[in-house]
Formats: structure tokens, sequence, C-alpha cells
């Protein structure tokens, strides 16, 4: 028996071995005349200007880091904001941006691609090479994302002959030759764009690489997926399109999808592209687990992360990617969309808030400093600035705002969790030289690190630099993973033989990292750092010939601050301020009389040690360290002038250095410093260095001798205009906190009997399912609507001609995706929401919806049968004819995740029939009416509703007050309102401002809705938002800057609301807001916490009607900020 059960696994491992190899067999494809080495980047023609090895990018023979952060312009309905959201990115100090193309955003019908306005990408890649921000470009095809149908135009999906991206079921591709001939026709459009601004062309251009195809495996877990003849063909057509940077690839998790073979010519079956990128999302909320139960559930009860799901994660990252050899063993380590937030999704009771707390301000910078000590140096944060859903481009996935619990929130504000890792990224630029080239340090027993807290350090990396006489500057991984939660600890440095050289203090929060840098000699050979117990943010040099080498750095929250040093040193000047009786101190280490310690003590705002060789000091250059805390570091900028072009190749030296506002940015086409700060912040602190600094050096500073520092005043300069604006402003908030006014508000109803009726055909006759029409009509922005007649026959009361002798039930039984909301006769009967995040399940987010499952059924009430104005007696029955109106909001197609088929998933009503002893059979009727999208200027901008632009009808209201309570309706109802918008647009840094006054004012605006019902949110003709009642976590709804008229501008703002519900009745100004039946609506500044950054915090995180005595302890308010100009010289003649 033994025997035979060997025999049948063996022959079973067989049969699964050749399955295998057939399958591989099919995916590598027939298109073999279309070859790896056809595609590669010509690193001989264009090596020159952009190569690669197994470190990083090496652009113009400099090796680069790739700071990137993912942007998404058609989430920005405003083009005005493209400018000032970039220019947040550079200020955080990315240098780089990757974008998604979004296919169906630039074609709403077929064979038509408009790439104007909005939708000028042209215009964008421009701005990205004045900002100073390289460009990975991702035109997909396909892009995910989170938007309808993965960014296919919605032409294309309803060509059901069609497999897009060849999918013939869940987990099953078959190449289509037609869907590809689409696709090539789409990048023939879009890719010369592209083509006319990259590096390779030698003129400044700013796309460094394209990638094909978007989380396309190869294999999924060891399964054969992905066709090798798509990736060819969009590669092929990518070259013959005139793209000559390298190509990329992003796997959705580590799987080694298309990498280059090492003899390409010879593996002609097997299709790779340059670099191997691959994605890295690491910690989710419960609210993604596809069978996590959490509908109303408190978002203070979310479990906290276990930092053990980032060990396992990311710890083996670098061997597992150079596990898949080939070229992988010759290229960076590269993360396309590495986690920058996380999305949030219908159903949910809590916010983005919630999520935000959720992970907390490190989050971000954790995930940076953790794939460097990978030996990562290309990565893109997904999402950076996460945006808007406007209109309908979201999938089911996602409602209106697209927030991410990213860097920068959808309002605009440069959060905590952005000001944290943009002290990670400024050392990266600083020290880029050193990090950019690095090997692991594999085992412990050779780190010269150990801490004295278990699980705070997680690796240490040798550069391929050395900076003196004492071998490779090192980098040792901090990272509070401590089990008990401690953030002090003492730091030891050791000797090659493990022998303690000195004991540091070391402050580290929780969950917190940062990059100590050890084993580095500075501009002065004498001057070697051992080890510094604290993050060193920014490296530059002052002077003509560099005299003086600066670092800023941090002091410690909570203990002292220190850093040991090597050598024969002298302090040549200190100083601070509450540094208190010990004072500020340079002592002997206890281990080795030869080791010298700075310490700062604990408790000091800002400090600074000036260090210099004890023999020949003066003849020298220094040391030069400023410490400064927490807060202040929060509002630290820094610009490095490191354009590459193909005249120069510079070394990441910061120009200019700020803190003290809440954002910097400076333009080095006009030399013009920019500052945008709040009521609490009085002086913007600029440093410069480089041979062009236009401010003097001085003898003393409040940080030291020999800087050039200068403290220039915040809001108001002193003249009677800046100060006449900032009290004009500041008034302006004051007033409007509680709400701007929205009086003389129109209405109109819509009038279904007028609309565009046809009819909505059955699957078969006697059927009670329906065809899917709302992807064969194209009525996929919005709402479709269905009008069904049906007639009723009673037996009435002898002597009665109305009074039936005995009433029946009578229902209407349904099945539809994915909210309805249904009046009979006028009269709304009742709302329902089919979704689900679970997977296989009715409404189902993603994957297959099982859509015999999901029905439903509304009791027609009498007040609803009694309504109808269609009714006779005959033969002692009545007779009456009953009108129904669905009105059914789809939530989007699907987006077909990885090898998920379910783009075509139904939509609208599935299936209907009405019910009821005393319905007359046969009597039953269903129409059909919306708005097809290919006949729109863009494809996801309706509301799916035929009349909704239209202009007559419109009649006023006695509704007169602020926060705005609108009264019952019955039916679908528009209302409309103008008001004045707020203060001063922002400048642009581009833009010549005289001398230095604050004259702009930056107020983002937030509608806050409330109450049981439904509503499409319409700014002057743009519909920016969806609000679903308590079928969705958005109350609050972010008016976009670009789209707000300013006041002065001379125009006002239209606000248009179209409303429908069930429950909606009326309710007096001032009642309770959070009952179910009312309706109230405000128009605001945003009140979040911490708006002043007084604690530090930089949330953005809601506040609005918190109790007194929480908002004061979260420093509750406004959130807004006064611009400020600052020209500092003449264009310098290289700009």
């Amino acid at each position: 028996m033994a025997i035979i059960a060997t025999s049948a696994v063996l022959a079973l491992a067989g049969l699964t071995a050749a399955a295998h190899q057939l399958l591989e067999h099919r995916v590598k494809g027939k298109l073999t005349h279309i070859h790896t080495s056809d595609t590669l980047y010509n690193k001989e023609k264009y090596g020159h200007i952009l190569d690669y090895d197994k470190h990083s990018l090496i652009l113009h023979g400099q090796p680069t880091l790739i700071l990137s952060g993912e942007f998404h312009y058609w989430r920005l309905p405003d083009q005005s904001r493209w400018r000032p959201i970039l220019e947040q990115y550079r200020s955080a100090g990315l240098n780089c941006i990757r974008i998604y193309f979004h296919w169906g955003f630039h074609s709403s019908k077929q064979g038509e691609y408009d790439f104007s306005g909005n939708r000028d990408i042209n215009y964008l890649l421009d701005l990205c090479e004045e900002i100073g921000l390289y460009v990975l470009a991702a035109p997909g095809p396909y892009i995910c994302a989170e938007t309808q149908a993965g960014g296919f135009p919605i032409w294309l999906a309803g060509m059901r002959e069609i497999r897009l991206r060849h999918m013939k079921t869940n987990f099953w591709k078959e190449y289509d030759p037609e869907f590809m001939k689409y696709c090539v026709e789409y990048f023939e459009h879009i890719l010369p764009i592209l083509a006319k601004h990259q590096i390779t062309n030698g003129h400044g251009g700013c796309v460094l690489g394209l990638q094909i195809e978007n989380e396309s495996f190869q294999h999924v877990f060891h399964y054969p997926i992905g066709l090798h003849d798509d990736m060819r063909v969009l590669a092929k057509t990518a070259r013959d399109c005139g793209m000559t940077v390298p190509l990329f690839t992003n796997d959705g998790f580590e799987e080694g999808s298309f990498v280059v073979k090492d003899d390409p010519k010879k593996k002609k079956k097997d299709f790779g592209v340059d670099l191997y990128g691959f994605d890295k999302y690491v910690v989710f909320t419960p609210n993604s687990e596809p069978t996590s139960w959490v509908v109303g559930r408190d978002p203070s009860y979310l479990q906290e992360w276990d930092p053990s799901t980032v060990v396992s994660e990311l710890e083996k990252m670098e061997k597992k990617v150079r596990s898949f050899g080939h070229a992988n063993k010759r290229t960076p380590i590269f993360i396309p969309e590495l986690q920058g937030g996380w999305f949030n999704h219908y159903g949910i009771k809590y916010t983005y808030d919630a999520i935000y707390r959720f992970y907390g301000d490190d989050y971000t910078r954790l995930m940076l400093d953790t794939v460097f000590s990978q030996g990562c140096t290309m990565l893109n944060f997904y999402m950076f600035y996460g945006g808007t859903n406007w209109g309908t481009i979201g999938d089911p996935d996602v409602y209106t705002s697209y927030d991410y619990r990213a860097c920068i929130r959808e309002n605009g504000l440069m959060s905590g969790r952005l000001r944290n890792l943009r002290k990670g990224l400024l050392f990266l630029q600083s020290f880029s030289n050193i990090v950019v080239r690095t090997d692991a340090v594999t085992s412990s027993k050779l780190q010269t690190a150990r801490s004295s807290l278990n699980k705070t350090i997680s690796l240490q990396r040798r550069s391929q630099i050395s900076t003196g006489k004492y071998g490779p500057v090192e980098l040792t991984f901090m990272r509070n993973f401590s089990p008990k939660k401690v953030d002090c600890f003492d730091l030891f440095a050791l000797s090659e033989s493990g022998n303690t050289v000195v004991r540091l203090s070391c402050y580290l929060a929780y969950k917190a990292s940062f990059i100590a840098l050890g084993n580095y000699t500075t501009v002065n050979p004498d001057i070697h750092l051992i080890l510094s117990a604290t993050p060193i943010h920014i490296r530059a040099y002052s002077g003509i010939e560099k005299k003086k080498e600066v670092w800023i750095a941090t002091l410690a929250e909570f203990g002292a601050t220190e850093m040991a040093f090597r050598g024969d040193l002298a302090l040549t000047s200190l100083g601070g301020q509450h540094v208190g009786a010990a004072g500020i101190k340079l002592r002997s280490s206890a281990d080795d009389k030869d080791v010298k310690v700075v310490t700062i003590p604990e408790g000091a705002k800002h400090a600074h040690v000036v260090l210099s060789s004890a023999v020949d000091g003066a003849s020298k250059p220094e040391l030069h360290i400023i410490f400064l805390n927490q807060a202040t570091l929060s509002t630290l900028y820094c610009y490095y002038d490191n354009r590459h072009s193909e005249e120069s190749a510079r070394a990441s030296q910061p120009k200019i250095v700020t803190w003290g506002s809440y954002n910097a940015y400076y333009n080095p086409h006009t030399n013009i410093l920019t500052a945008d700060s709040t009521l609490s912040q009085s002086e913007l602190h600029v440093l410069m260095f480089g041979q062009d600094a236009t401010l003097p050096l001085k003898n003393e500073t409040i940080y030291g001798p020999g800087l050039a520092h200068q403290i220039f005043p915040l809001k108001a300069d002193g003249t009677a205009t800046s100060l006449s604006l900032h009290s004009q402003h500041t008034q302006w908030v004051e007033q409007n906190c509680q709400g701007i006014a929205l009086n003389d508000w129109e209405i109109r109803r819509t009038d279904f009997g007028r609309l565009p009726w046809q009819d909505c055909p059955r699957k078969s006759k006697g059927s009670k399912w329906f065809k899917n029409v709302q992807l064969d009509y194209h009525f996929t922005s919005g709402h479709v609507l269905y009008r069904g007649t049906f007639t009723t026959r009673e037996r009435v009361k002898e002597g009665s001609s109305s009074q039936p002798t005995k009433p029946r039930e009578i229902w209407l039984k349904f099945n539809m995706r994915h909210r309805i909301t249904a009046f009979v006769n006028g009269v709304s009967i009742g709302s329902h929401m089919v979704y689900s995040r679970t997977l296989l399940s009715p409404g189902a987010k993603v994957g297959h919806d099982p859509i015999s499952f999901g029905g439903h059924q509304f009791l027609i009430p009498k007040k609803a049968l009694e309504a109808t104005v269609n009714q006779k007696t005959e033969g002692g029955y009545r007779v009456q004819a009953h009108e129904i109106i669905l009105v059914i909001d789809s939530v989007g197609l699907s987006r077909m995740p990885f090898v998920l088929d379910d783009v075509r998933n139904p939509r609208g009503l599935l299936s209907a029939t009405v019910q009821g002893k005393s319905v007359v059979k046969g009597s039953e009727t269903w129409q059909v009416t919306g708005v097809d999208v290919r006949t729109l200027d863009m494809a996801y901008s309706s509301t799916g509703f035929p009349d909704e632009h239209e202009q007559s009808g419109w009649t006023p209201t006695k509704n007169n007050v602020g926060p705005c309570i609108i009264p019952e309706l019955e039916g679908v109802t528009w209302w409309r309102t103008r008001f004045t918008g707020p203060p001063g647009a922002l400048t642009h840094s581009g833009a010549t401002v005289p001398g230095a006054q604050s004259t702009t004012a930056h107020v983002p605006l937030c509608l806050r809705i409330e109450g049981e019902f439904s509503a499409m949110i319409i700014l002057n003709n743009v519909l920016i938002g969806r609000y679903f009642g308590s079928d969705s976590p958005q109350h609050d709804f972010y008016m976009m800057d670009g789209l707000v008229h300013k006041a002065g501008s001379g125009y006002s703002n239209e606000l248009k609301l179209m409303i429908y519900g069930s429950t909606v009745s009326a309710a007096a100004d001032g009642g309770d807001a959070a009952s179910d039946n009312k309706i109230r609506i405000r128009l605001l500044p945003w009140i979040v916490e911490d708006a002043q950054g007084v604690l530090n915090q930089w949330s953005g995180n809601t506040q609005f009607d918190a109790e007194e005595d929480f908002a004061k302890e979260v420093q509750a308010g406004p959130f807004w900020t006064e611009r400020q100009a600052f020209r500092l010289a003449a264009p310098s003649r290289e700009d």
C-alpha cells in the first residue's frame, strides 16, 4: 500500500508540474517576434544622461535618490491648484512625482481625446520642469487607482465583446488583439506628449521613466497569469511612439514579474522590462479586511497596529528582490507605490480622521526609513496628496473624499505626518552621496552600535563613501518597536572588536524612527563623528571655500541630546535658550578618553555649538551645529539646488533653509521666497548658503557666529496696507467661523414626466430580471432613473365610489445596485443600499457579485397609493393607475484589481415586480432614463439626471438663515444660492511680488451637511461631491480653492444641491441637527485640531461643534494662513 500511495503522489506531482508548464507556455504568448532586446533602454546612446546600477539611478553621472510622491491631476478639478500642490511636494523634500494618466478622463467618446484645460498634461509637465520635480509616468492603459473601470474609458467598458485587461473571467486571461488595438491607439495619442518631456532629450526634461501597465503580475503565488504578449505590444508601442527613457513595472507585491533575463536574446519567449518595481502596502486598517464587520464600531476602539507586521513585510525585502536574479542583481531596488496612507469606504462609521489617528504621525517616516534600511533608493509614496473623487470618478471602494490620510490633507493642509517625513527626506537629500550607495551589515556581530532597549535598532548599513581615514560612513537605522513602549534609552557605539567606545542618551518615541549618522568625518578631518544619538536633518557648507560645515539637528524631547566625536576638539562657541544651569558640555567618554561627547541638557528650546580643532583651530574649518526643538523643526524647510541638467551635475547642497512659518517655498527663477504663516507665527528665520548667498555673514547671531542668518517679521511688515489687510483677513475668519450666510435660496423640482424615457428591456419574456442597461446605455455617471407603471383593481364599498371593501397589501420587490430611493405617485416609500466590503457578497465592492442575492422589498403605503391622480370606478370596482419612480445611484464601475474581472458587474435595477392581489396582471411596465456619458465633455461629471442643467422653473424661497435648515419636499428638488468667497487667492511663487507685504490669505472652505437624505453638490457648475447620509462617513466636503471665487474678484459663487430622501421633514432653525429627519447645511472655514500649530501636531483632523473644554484642549479653530513674499535678489543668470 505504501508503494501505491507513493506512486500516486509522484503521479499527481508530475501532473501538477506538467499543468504548470502548460500554463507557463500559454502565458508566454505567440508574438515572440517582439523581443526584450527590441525595447531595452539604450544605455549606449543615453547613458551619459541617465544610467543605473544596482544601487540607484545615475543622472548626468551623479548617483541620485528618487524621492517621489503620487499626484493625480484628474482628482483636482481646478487646474489652478496644480502649481501650489506641486510646490508643497517640493517644500516637503521630494524631488519627483509619479503620475497616473487616466485614459477615461481624456476620452469620453470613442476615437476622441482631449488634452486641453484641466486635462492639459503638457502644461502639467511644464510645471514639473519649472518647479524642479522629476516625473515617473504611468499611463496604464490600466491604472487601478480606485477609479471607475480602473481608468479605462466607459465607451471601451461598454464593448462587451472586448476583454478588458484580456480577462476572460476571474483569474484567467486570454490575449485579445481587439483590446490591444484600442490600447495602442491610446498610447499613440498620449505618449508623444510625454516624449517631448523626457530627460533623455537633453533639454532639461522631467520624465525619468515610463511604467508599463499596472500591477500586472506575471505570477500570483506561482500561478502563471500575466500575458507576455500584453507587455510586448505595450513596450514596443512605447518605443515606437518615441519613448527613450527606461521602462518599468510595478508588481502588486514582490513576485519577480517581467524581469529581464541575463541573456534576453536567447530567452526570446520571456519578455522583460528595464526596471523591476514592486508595491509595498504594509499595515491595513480593519475596515479594509474583506471579512471585517466594523460598521457601527466606535473608531476609538480600533485596535492598534502591530509592529510585527512591518517587520515581517519589510525586513527581508532586499534579499527577496535580489533573489529573483537576472537583471534584478544589477538594477536599483525600486518601489513605485510605497504606502502613504489608506482609503476609506462606504458603510463605515468613522472618517479619514480616525484613520489618521490609527496610523499616527510617524508612520510614513517609518516606511521611508525602513525601506532605506533595505537598500531602496527609488520610491514613490502613494498617496502624497489624495485629492477628491469629484463628480463620479471614484470606484465603489471610495466615496467623494480621497484624503487617503496622506501627508497633505484633502483641503491642502500640510499635516504632522508630512512634517515628520520631511525631516527624514532632508537628511537623505543632505547626505545623498552617502546614502545612495550602501551595503547591509548582515551580521549583528559586525554592527558598531547597540541599544540598551530591545527592538530599537533594525539594521545597519555601510556607505561605499568614506569621508576620512576611519573607513565607510555608517548608517544605523533606529526604529522603536520596543514591547515596553519606552522612549528613552542608551545607545552604545562599539569598536570593531565589539567593545563600548561611548554611551549616549537617546530619545525615540514608540513606533518612530530615524537614521543615526556614524563614522563620519566632517570638512575638517580632525572632527570625526563616531555616532549621533539624535537625528541630523541638514548638512550645508558656509563660505566660498567651505570653511564651515553646518548641521541642523533635533533636540530630544526628553533627556539629554548627545553626539560623540573623536579628535582633539575645542568648543569655540555655544549658546541657546533654556539650556539650564548645567549648560552645554563637551565631556570625555568614560570608556575612551579620546572620545568627546557634546551634551545639550533637557528642556532647551534651541542651542548651538561650534567645534574646531584644538590645535590651529583658526586655520581649519569648523563644525557648526544648530539644535532645534520638535516644534521648530516641524516648520523646517530647505531648498536644495539639485536640478540636474546636461551642463552640470550638482551635489545636494542647501541654498536656503528656513523655519518659523507654516510653509515656505523658494523659486530659483525669480529668487522669491514665499512664506505662509498662521496667527501664532511671528518670525521667519532664514539661513543662506553658497557663493551667491545674498544675506551677509554675521559675526554673531542667536545661533552662533559666521552665519548668513536673518529674521523676517511675519504677517505684517509695519506698513498701513499690510496691517489693514491682516486685520481684514482676521475679522473675516472670526465672523464666519459659525457659517457663511446662505441666503436667497431658489428651488425647482424635477418633472419626471418630461424626461426622455425609453423602454427598459427584460432579459426574456416573463422574466423579472432586466438587462444591464446601465452599461449598455452608458448611464455610468451618478444616477439611473426608472419609471414603472401598474394598475390596481379593487371592489369598492356599496354606496362609495372610492373606498375598497378590503384593502390589499401591495409590495414592490426588487434587486438593484447600489442605492435606491423609491417614490410611488410622488410619495417617498423608502430607501435602501446594497453594498458590501466583503468578498462574494451582494454588492461586493470588488470581485464577484452574486446578483441573485441582495433582493429587498417595500410595502407601498396607503398614502402613496391614494396619491394617484388617475383613477376611475367601473362596475363596482375602483381602477387606479400608479407611477413608480426609482432613483438609483450607482457608486461606480468596479476597477478590476489584480486578477479580478468585475468591471461589468451589473449596476442599476436588476429586477423588479409589483405584487399584490389587487394588481392587474400584465399591467406592469418599466422605462429607464439617464445621461449617456459619451455625450459629455467629461464622462464623470453628471448627476445622471437629464434635467440637471435646466434653467427654467426656479422659484425663490423664504429660507434666509445662515446655517441653513432646508424644509421637507417630496420628490427630487434642486436648491441653489449664491455666496461671497473668502478673502484673497494665493499667489503662486512665480509671481513678481514687490516688497514683503502680506497681501493674500488662504482660507479653505468646508460644506458641512447633516441629515438622512441624499444630495449631489455642485459648485460653480462643477459636480464636486455626493452626500449619502449614514450610508457614507463623509459629512464634510472640500470646496476646492480654485473653484471658489474670492472676495474682490468681481464674481460670486453658486452653490447648487440636488436633494432627495425618504425621511426628510421640515425643521426649525436651531433644532437638533443630529436628528435623522432634518437637513442642516453650513458653509464655513475648516475647524481643525491644532489649527495654528501651537501643539506641533498639525493633524488636520476636524473638530466641528466640539465641546468648549475639549476644543481648548486640542486648540481647535479655523485653519487659514497668510502669504508673504520676499525678494532675496535679482534672478541669477543661470535660471
